[in-house]
C-alpha cells in the first residue's frame, strides 16, 4: 500500500466570513492511496476540529494504514477524507442548488441574466427583514415556479423569523433551515409556528434528531459528520422516515466537491446537492481530469 499526504492552499473570490470567523484562503489535506484521492478540510468557523488536529489524526491514521492496521481516525474529516480514498467513489454526479447570498443587487441581476431559471434555490438569509423579504418576492415574482429553502443558519430570533413569514407567501418556501441554535429550540419554534423545517446535522454535537410534523429535510455535510458508512446510513434511515436529503458541501475543493456531487446521487437520488461554494474559490485545486495538480501540493508525509 503506498499512502502520500500533501497540504493544499487554495486563494479565494473574495473575502468570506463563515460565522464570524474570516477566511482568507481555503487550506486543507489531500490523501493518497494506491492511487485514490480523499480529502480532510475542516472549514474554520463551520467545523468544530481545527485543520492542525486534522493534520495530525490525519498522519497517524496514514501511518497506522502503512502498517497493515484499521485507520482507526475519529475526526469527522480524517473519517470522511480516508473513507473517500478507500472506495471507488463512481457514478454520474447530482447537480446542485444554485447558492443566493450576499447584496440585493448582484443576486438580482446574475437571476436577471439566466438563460434558463431553476425551479429551486437555496437563499441565505441575513437577518435583515426587509432585505430577506423583499429579496424573496422579487425572486419570486421573477420566476414565477420558483421554491426556496431559506437558511437562518441558527442565528436570527424568534421575532426576524416572525416578521419575514408574515411578509412573503409561505407557500414559495419549502422549509427553513436550522431557525434556532439548537435542535429542541427549532422544534418549538417549528411547532408554535407551523413551519416547516430542516436541520443541518453538522452542526450538532450528535446526529440524533427528534421526529415531528414539521420536519421536513435533514441537510449532510460528510466532512463533519463521519465515515461513508455512517453518512449513507443517516440518509437512508432519513428517507425511509419520510425526509428529504440534501448533500451539502463545506466549501471543499474540485476534489472533495466532486466526490459529494457523486456520493448525493447514490445517497439521495433523483435530489439536487448543495454544493454551489465552490464558486468562491478562484483556484479549484484541481486538473483537466479532476485530480489534484501535484506540482502545486506540498508533501507532507509518504508511506510504502
Amino acid at each position: 500500500m503506498h499512502i502520500a499526504v500533501y497540504g493544499y492552499e487554495l486563494p479565494l473570490t473574495m473575502a468570506l466570513t463563515i460565522r464570524g470567523t474570516p477566511l482568507g484562503r481555503r487550506r486543507g489535506f489531500y490523501v493518497c492511496i494506491d492511487g485514490r484521492w480523499g480529502e480532510v478540510a475542516p472549514l474554520p468557523g463551520e467545523s468544530r476540529e481545527s485543520l492542525e488536529d486534522a493534520q495530525d489524526e490525519l498522519l497517524a491514521a496514514c501511518a497506522r494504514l502503512a502498517q497493515g492496521q484499521p485507520h482507526g481516525a475519529r475526526l469527522s474529516s480524517v473519517q470522511f477524507g480516508l473513507d473517500c480514498a478507500l472506495t471507488a467513489i463512481d457514478g454520474e454526479p447530482a447537480p446542485s442548488l444554485p447558492l443566493l447570498e450576499g447584496e440585493r443587487e448582484p443576486i438580482i441581476r446574475a437571476w436577471r441574466c439566466r438563460r434558463v431559471h431553476p425551479q429551486r434555490a437555496w437563499l441565505t438569509l441575513t437577518g435583515e427583514v426587509q432585505h430577506d423579504a423583499g429579496l424573496v418576492r422579487e425572486l419570486t415574482l421573477l420566476v414565477p415556479s420558483l421554491q426556496l429553502v431559506l437558511d437562518a443558519g441558527g442565528r436570527l430570533s424568534e421575532e426576524q423569523l416572525e416578521g419575514l413569514w408574515r411578509r412573503i407567501d409561505p407557500a414559495r418556501i419549502d422549509w427553513l433551515l436550522e431557525p434556532a441554535a439548537d435542535l429542541a429550540a427549532s422544534q418549538r419554534l417549528a411547532e408554535r409556528h407551523g413551519w416547516p423545517v430542516a436541520f443541518d446535522l453538522g452542526r450538532h454535537a450528535s446526529p440524533d434528531y427528534p421526529l415531528f410534523d414539521q420536519l421536513k429535510a435533514l441537510v449532510l455535510r460528510p466532512s463533519q459528520l463521519g465515515g461513508l458508512a455512517l453518512c449513507r446510513e443517516l440518509a437512508e434511515a432519513a428517507r425511509a422516515r419520510g425526509l428529504e436529503v440534501v448533500v451539502a458541501d463545506s466549501l471543499e475543493s474540485g476534489l472533495g466537491n466532486a466526490q459529494l456531487a457523486r456520493l448525493s446521487a447514490q445517497w439521495a437520488p433523483g435530489q439536487a446537492a448543495m454544493l454551489d461554494r465552490l464558486r468562491y474559490l478562484l483556484d479549484r485545486g484541481v486538473d483537466g481530469n479532476g485530480r489534484p495538480d501535484l506540482g502545486r501540493l506540498t508533501l507532507l508525509r509518504e508511506y510504502g
